[in-house]
């Protein structure tokens, strides 16, 4: 995925060089920058097209492409430990639980962020001024998608919770232990896709938005 930098306000240019310096030290090299409202400045740096749409793909091709081959695997998986070990294990009945919630949640949520989200987002690339009804109807649209993002947090937790940690019982077969793996590690791919919308596209979408 290409890295991008957003600026917005800055009132000189050391104003966005200097952060920008500190995140390239930090390790953070931006492919390119996008400036936005900064008339005294923004002339001078050439702007990123496209910008949402590659944080977009980027979410799609990694984090729903997975989620569409791994959860019907991961939710056999779910079944035959909770029917094989739950009279033992009764936490993982609830386990089971919290995952179907949260696998019927999720493939909703990545249908409805690819087929009304993020065409939505993806249009504030070509920085067009939005009618006031347009921007209510794209800031319904992020909003939404962080409040589903937000819901998914919940069951990943209570996931987390139930099997104190993904800690491995003593008696734990083979399949136990790879559910439990692969759980965390769907719970950490969760996460990075939860940042991605959460903490980078939906905050420069509204910038976009606000500036156009």
């Amino acid at each position: 995925m290409a890295r991008h930098w957003l600026t917005i306000a800055s009132p000189t240019t050391e104003a966005i060089t200097n952060p920008l310096l500190a995140a390239c030290e930090d390790g953070y090299v931006p492919d390119s920058i996008r400036i936005l409202s900064n008339p005294t400045v923004q002339d001078n740096v050439s702007p990123i097209v496209p910008f949402l749409e590659d944080l977009v793909d980027d979410i799609v091709e990694t984090h729903h492409e997975h989620l569409r081959s791994e959860l019907p695997s991961l939710e056999r998986t779910v079944r035959k430990v909770t029917r094989v070990h739950g009279d033992t294990h009764p936490e993982l009945e609830a386990i089971e639980s919290e995952f179907l919630s949260l696998e019927a949640d999720v493939t909703e949520h990545i249908a409805d962020e690819e087929e009304t989200v993020f065409p939505e987002i993806v249009t504030l690339d070509d920085e067009t001024p939005r009618t006031d009804t347009e921007a209510a109807r794209i800031r319904d649209a992020i909003n939404h998608l962080e409040s589903e993002h937000d819901a998914a947090a919940s069951h990943l937790e209570g996931i987390r919770d139930l099997s104190d940690d993904y800690t491995t019982p003593s008696d734990a077969c083979t399949s136990y232990r790879n559910m439990l793996d692969r759980l965390q590690l769907h719970e950490e791919d969760m996460h990075v896709h939860i940042h991605k919308g959460n903490n980078v596209l939906c905050p420069d979408a509204d910038a976009l938005l606000t500036s156009a």
